[in-house]
């Protein structure tokens, strides 16, 4: 990250509370969620048919689930949407809610499903949390930036700069996938032994 990108991160500490906001109206919306759906029914997860897919199949159902997001905070903030990215976080941040309620029932009851999922909540998520705050916190400036040809040498360089983290958080995120879908491919042949 460049030297002009970190000091407008570092200048925006109150969008990263917002999304800590964020995340913990959307954990309690999680909640709330469960317990009005009568608690939901936990779907029998068949271990053998991952067991027999091939690395190829997982690792590209794992990087299309996890890049979406990316991809799309991407397209948002170069727009200068920081508020759609903060509603894209909410509705994501309800999804992981809801998963991290299952997970917490589920650990008592099936540690299988809590082996293939817990490196989502404590690798992904952290990632995609800190990337969203980098990327609300130049939406702002991009918006700004593109409304004022005067300082479009300005925007080049946020742009430009944003786009060099961008593809240096997609590479995390497909290394991530692919160590994932790794780990889910000899964890699921193990489990149906």
């Amino acid at each position: 990250m460049n030297n002009t990108l970190k000091r407008l991160v570092k200048s925006e500490n109150k969008k990263f509370l917002t999304l800590i906001l964020i995340l913990i109206v959307a954990l309690i919306l999680s909640a709330l969620i469960y317990s009005l759906t009568g608690k939901g029914t936990m779907g029998e997860i068949n271990y053998e048919s991952i067991s027999k897919m091939t690395f190829i199949q997982i690792f590209w159902n794992s990087l299309k689930r996890n890049i979406i997001y990316f991809l799309a905070v991407i397209v948002l903030t170069y727009l200068g949407q920081g508020n759609l990215t903060m509603i894209l976080f909410g509705f994501i941040s309800v999804y992981y809610g809801l998963s991290v309620i299952y997970i917490i029932r589920t650990v008592g009851m099936e540690f299988k499903y809590f082996m293939l999922t817990f490196t989502d909540y404590f690798i992904f998520f952290p990632i995609l949390l800190y990337f969203t705050f980098i990327s609300s916190s130049i939406s702002k400036y991009t918006k700004k930036a593109k409304n004022i040809e005067t300082i479009s040498r300005k925007f080049d360089i946020i742009i430009a700069g944003y786009i060099k983290v961008s593809v240096f958080y997609l590479l995390i995120v497909t290394a991530y996938s692919f160590v994932y879908s790794f780990y889910v491919l000899v964890l699921s042949r193990l489990m149906v032994r």
